[in-house]
């Protein structure tokens, strides 16, 4: 059984997420309104959290910091907000992933379970150490440090650090349609350019002097990392 965490407003009922999630019959609901504070984020570990955003008397990008600053939890934001700058923020925040008011429960469903089975994968069978150039990755605690300093990376980005690193010595050229598939992890309508704006945060964050020091771009193919 899974442990799922729906955050929302006083006045949202959520019967969407709730009826979704129940019929599928494995995962264990709570619902939390916002207004009674975030310990219960940290009092127990989740397996998921879905923030229903709008509404709240906290910014949705400003949870997910709280949120990000000390938990791992998965994220997905759940808006009505139609306005692609507050998802993008949310997901610079450390959300996971998004889904727009009006969905299909099936939709929500579908990108739980996405995340959770790629949660899954890295506790069962990700027990090695990756190494490339100044970069430290261990798998079996997800953490990644440049220069023995840990690297703050929310769990998207590290998914994606990783699997570049696990094809770095393949000299392979992974397409946006490759890293969507294998990172994000569903074949949706999803724009392939979210993978050049995660990119970009990764590039952020490892503070590269040269933009091709660590994640090369292959101009109309896609990226390497190719020592």
């Amino acid at each position: 059984m899974k442990q799922v965490l729906v955050i929302k407003n006083e006045r949202s009922l959520a019967k969407k997420i709730v009826s979704g999630l129940k019929q599928e019959g494995y995962f264990i609901l709570t619902l939390h309104n916002e207004n009674k504070g975030l310990n219960i984020v940290y009092e127990q570990d989740w397996d998921i959290i879905v923030l229903d955003w709008d509404s709240l008397s906290i910014s949705g990008p400003e949870i997910c910091r709280q949120i990000r600053a000390v938990k791992t939890t998965p994220i997905i934001i759940v808006t009505d907000n139609v306005s692609s700058k507050d998802c993008i923020a949310g997901l610079q925040a450390g959300a996971d992933d998004y889904i727009r008011k009006p969905f299909v429960k099936e939709e929500l469903v579908a990108r739980i379970k996405v995340i959770l089975r790629r949660g899954d994968v890295i506790q069962t069978n990700e027990t090695d150490f990756y190494r490339f150039k100044d970069l430290f990755v261990d798998a079996s605690c997800n953490i990644v440090a440049k220069g023995g300093e840990n690297l703050p990376l929310t769990k998207r980005e590290y998914d994606l650090l990783v699997f570049l690193i696990k094809n770095k010595n393949k000299n392979k050229i992974l397409s946006r349609e490759v890293l969507l598939n294998q990172v994000w992890g569903y074949d949706l309508a999803v724009n392939p350019n979210v993978v050049d704006l995660y990119i970009g945060y990764l590039r952020k964050k490892l503070k590269c002097e040269k933009k091709d020091r660590y994640i090369q771009t292959i101009h109309g193919r896609g990226y390497s990392m190719i020592e």
